[in-house]
């Protein structure tokens, strides 16, 4: 394969690259997590120290906790209280009850949603209904999921594409606090992202006709 060629299927791969949507699963086991500040949050919470923080980001994903009163945080449960269901193997992420989680991708570019794992924490099972806003601004979809205290895989519907943010709320008392793990999403290129890919290959295709018509 000549210079040319070389240089020519070099660049379609790399627009190609470019193009492609990002696959990711939040799992908060990455460093990161060492981003939410540590100490002591009020009863029942401060049975345990735990990390906790506004926000946090990963893969280019980022979470926002935020509510109405004096509190609002993301927290990481510590394992080693036993009022506690900690992960199985892997950290895990909950939130101040009432708060509401708030999800988005960076740049504020469309995104889907695949799948969450959710489990109960502390005491009770109970149910909680996500809700995605459209990028186009055309509705709001929502799908509600009910967990145990066994961890679970639940799958969101088609209608979780093209979103610019996926919100849900933690529970409003003990018995109704959950944690979630393991966030599939996607996010889908800037339609820009698409006109740069079609300008590059239609240049690849020029020099390719131009070098036949030597």
């Amino acid at each position: 394969m000549k210079t040319s060629t070389m240089l020519q299927a070099s660049v379609a791969a790399a627009l190609l690259s470019a193009a492609a949507a990002h696959a990711a699963v939040i799992d908060f086991d990455a460093t990161s997590v060492s981003q939410l500040a540590y100490g002591s949050l009020p009863f029942p919470l401060s049975l345990v120290n735990v990390y906790h923080g506004t926000s946090y980001t990963e893969d280019g994903f980022t979470l926002t906790s935020s509510h109405g009163g004096l509190l609002n945080s993301l927290f990481v449960p510590d394992a080693n209280n036993i009022l506690y269901r900690p992960a199985a193997d892997s950290l895990a992420m909950s939130a101040t009850a009432r708060d509401t989680i708030t999800l988005t991708a960076a740049g504020h570019s469309a995104f889907s949603a695949t799948s969450i794992d959710l489990s109960k924490l502390l005491l009770a099972g109970g149910s909680v209904t996500f809700y995605g806003a459209k990028a186009d601004h055309s509705a709001t979809v929502q799908q509600t999921f009910t967990y145990t205290g066994t961890w679970t895989t639940f799958n969101f519907n088609a209608a979780f594409s093209g979103l610019s943010s996926l919100t849900w709320q933690q529970g409003p008392t003990v018995g109704g606090k959950f944690e979630f793990d393991n966030i599939h999403v996607t996010a889908v290129p800037e339609p820009e992202t698409y006109a740069m890919l079609l300008a590059g290959l239609g240049m690849v295709g020029w020099a390719r006709r131009r070098k036949q018509a030597r």
